[in-house]
């Protein structure tokens, strides 16, 4: 297999459906919600991309406030997992071009919980459809839903919640935290 232009697999060699979940059978044993089931593809998606990064990564238990860890030098970086299906029409009535859409300050089923400011430190966005991953530093991220336009599509000008896969890698969201957690010239106070 060989990997193409940043993507994780290559595509031609991974169905890019999922197929839909088996039937029930009357007394068989309850499965696994699709929401779940799709969560922890994107988790192990994550891993594995990390890994095959060379960094350090890290499943963490069931009920942490994040999904995976990551040790960078010596540092523990908390990564949050968020994932699509497939990209979606923002306005179906209008021309416009789909796009991969994530809700990411909020948490559980039904979205019933915002997260803590302190919680993580990276989100990593991943489109399932074509294994896609972008990662941001929370920080950098001002809004509650962010679009990952589709590589190669066409958009005009975007809004301060539009960004890309393209570069979105995890080096560069560590440099950006770093760049963020900086003192700035007008922030630092004085003392004579």
């Amino acid at each position: 297999m060989t990997r193409d232009a940043g993507l994780l697999f290559d595509c031609g060699a991974l169905p890019l459906a999922v197929p839909p979940p088996a039937p029930q059978r009357p007394g068989s044993v309850r499965q696994v919600s699709q929401e779940l089931e799709l969560g922890r593809a994107a988790e192990h998606l994550v891993c594995a991309d990390l890994l095959l990064g060379g960094w350090s990564a890290f499943h963490t238990a069931q009920g942490m406030a994040y999904d995976l860890a990551v040790d960078v030098g010596g540092r523990v970086i908390r990564v949050q997992v968020k994932a699509t299906l497939h990209p979606r029409h923002p306005q179906p009535n209008m021309r416009a071009n789909p796009a991969y859409f994530f809700g990411i300050r909020r948490a559980g089923r039904g979205a019933a919980r915002v997260y803590r400011h302190d919680e993580f430190d990276v989100y990593a966005l991943v489109a399932l459809d074509r294994r896609l991953i972008g990662y941001f530093a929370k920080a950098e991220l001002p809004t509650q839903l962010i679009t990952l336009r589709i590589p190669g599509g066409r958009y005009g000008l975007g809004g301060k919640g539009e960004r890309e896969f393209e570069g979105a890698s995890f080096g560069r969201a560590l440099a950006v935290m770093h760049e963020l957690a900086k003192p700035r010239d007008h922030d630092v106070i004085q003392t004579a």
